[in-house]
């Protein structure tokens, strides 16, 4: 868990001297004395936070799990583009995770679970219907390069599908992440790909998550499973509306 590891995933041992990870924009400082786990974040500069555990049996070493947002991520594709009446695309997003630290002893225990950068709030849909996301301010690509890889950052693949008798244009989209599992490839972190069929104006869009790693990366292991697993014949709100934010408040 030092600062120049290979990856700071997985289980570490923090007794007798303090470990200190980098992911993103977080700092987190893990120690132990005096049977006490004691623990620090903080993101760029703002003041740290503190809190102490005394988690009773307890092995000396820590596991740091990486976990999807708490909540739906809204992103702009890179550049906007029209998805034709029949057409496929594919397309990436790239999603910061949080941090799950657990102490290990008989059965682990969670303490904390902290975000790699902090998100802004966002509302999706209307004022009579949505629900509160994450904005985030990385751009959905239709390719993924090599740089582009960061521990941090989840791949998340989604084949949109445009079922519906009309071009949709593909300016927003929300991504439910906690139906989603983390697969790690080394140190590349992936998502199950999301299939998205857009059926039209008023139908939503019918998603299905694959349940297992995409085909970019179809050795990598699963490291954290769907915080809400996936009803079978879901469907929701991918797209932003066709009608302006103005027509959408009217």
């Amino acid at each position: 868990m030092s600062e120049d590891s290979t990856t700071v995933w997985g289980d570490h041992d923090v007794e007798g001297r303090p470990r200190t990870l980098r992911l993103g924009s977080l700092r987190m400082t893990v120690a132990s004395a005096a049977g006490e786990l004691r623990l620090a974040w903080s993101h760029d500069d703002r003041p740290p936070e503190w809190s102490r555990w005394a988690p009773g049996e307890w092995s000396g070493r820590v596991r740091l799990t990486p976990v999807h947002p708490d909540r739906l991520v809204v992103v702009k594709p890179e550049r906007e583009f029209r998805l034709l009446r029949g057409a496929r695309a594919r397309i990436y997003l790239r999603v910061p995770l949080h941090v799950r630290l657990e102490a290990l002893g008989s059965a682990p225990r969670t303490l904390v679970t902290v975000p790699t950068d902090p998100l802004a709030d966002t509302w999706w849909g209307t004022p009579l219907e949505g629900e509160l996301g994450y904005w985030l301010d990385t751009r959905a690509r239709r390719a993924i390069q090599d740089d582009e890889f960061l521990e941090h950052l989840c791949i998340c693949p989604l084949q949109l599908e445009n079922d519906s008798s009309d071009h949709l244009m593909v300016d927003r989209i929300a991504l439910r992440v906690a139906h989603l599992s983390v697969y790690r490839d080394g140190t590349r972190l992936w998502s199950d790909e999301t299939r998205v069929r857009y059926l039209g104006e008023e139908a939503w869009s019918r998603i299905e998550m694959a349940g297992r790693a995409p085909t970019e990366a179809a050795e990598a292991e699963r490291v954290t499973p769907p915080t809400r697993p996936l009803p079978r014949g879901f469907t929701a709100r991918t797209f932003a509306r066709l009608k302006s934010s103005i027509e959408e408040w009217l």
